[in-house]
């Protein structure tokens, strides 16, 4: 289903409060604007228009959500103009650091479509690349010098402890952090983002865990790390749990990823605000 496509034809009939006028207004005629509606309503198991002997009438359901409806709309409308500005000279070049979910390093992918290119590198090294002008936007791992850089704001993603699965933190009634003490720390080399990575290894030692660092690139590198029974680390908590290890929800706080969004300026403001959307969702 095409989504923003349907949403489209429902605000269009909700506004025209007719499905002729929102055909013409469309350009298009209107069996397929009635039968976006009806898939849009089976899609979400709700009916949002009633046809009237006058024309058509948004119900409750419907009111409830057309200003929803109306952001994306408008969303996907400035990101189709932003693109179309930013391809004319090249792809759409976005950095995102390798801790991001893979999940949403694919919806940013599919939202900004065809001609984006997506790079995955450390926040200092990306930052440096927003500067030169050679990528567009980063996502980035907070907190970081931005330095004559236009920053969104923070969002909070949540992660997990991923640890072996015949660690005996996988297997306590109240698993402590205390109780990694034996396994060294998988995570990106300090030189990724040096202001994160120490502010992260402070909250371990605020509860008294003060770990070797091993460092890796990669979720890969962390579960073959946990796994072999060495390390602990962190992952999204969406995240499938893989073999041989187990995830713990410890000091969700201290170990969630806050991430966001920087540029060197507004030209990219339209995928700036869809980027950040795709975020706070995942961060719910």
């Amino acid at each position: 289903m095409d989504l923003v496509r349907h949403l489209e034809y429902f605000v269009a009939v909700a506004e025209e409060r007719h499905f002729g006028r929102a055909a013409a207004a469309l350009g298009v005629t209107q069996p397929p604007v009635s039968r976006a509606i009806k898939a849009l309503e089976k899609h979400l198991g709700l009916t949002l228009i009633e046809r009237t002997p006058d024309g058509a009438a948004v119900t409750e359901h419907g009111s409830a959500l057309l200003p929803r409806a109306r952001l994306i709309v408008d969303d996907a409308r400035r990101l189709t103009t932003a693109a179309e500005s930013l391809t004319a000279s090249g792809s759409i070049r976005i950095g995102l650091v390798p801790e991001l979910d893979e999940g949403i390093a694919a919806r940013i992918a599919a939202a900004v479509g065809v001609q984006a290119r997506v790079e995955t590198a450390g926040a200092v090294s990306l930052l440096d690349r927003v500067r030169a002008h050679e990528l567009d936007l980063a996502v980035v791992d907070h907190p970081v010098v931005i330095d004559r850089l236009l920053a969104g704001p923070v969002v909070a993603l949540p992660r997990r402890v991923v640890v072996p699965v015949g660690h005996r933190s996988a297997h306590a009634q109240r698993p402590r952090l205390t109780m990694l003490s034996d396994l060294a720390f998988a995570t990106t080399p300090r030189t990724a983002n040096p202001p994160a990575h120490d502010l992260l290894l402070d909250a371990f030692r605020r509860h008294a865990l003060d770990p070797e660092v091993f460092a890796v690139n990669t979720f890969r590198d962390v579960a073959i790390g946990v796994a072999s029974g060495r390390c602990f680390g962190l992952v999204p908590a969406s995240n499938p749990i893989l073999p041989g290890t187990a995830h713990l929800d410890l000091a969700s706080e201290d170990v969630a990823l806050r991430v966001r969004i920087v540029s060197r300026d507004d030209e990219v403001e339209p995928l700036v605000t869809v980027i950040d959307r795709i975020l706070l969702q995942a961060g719910k």
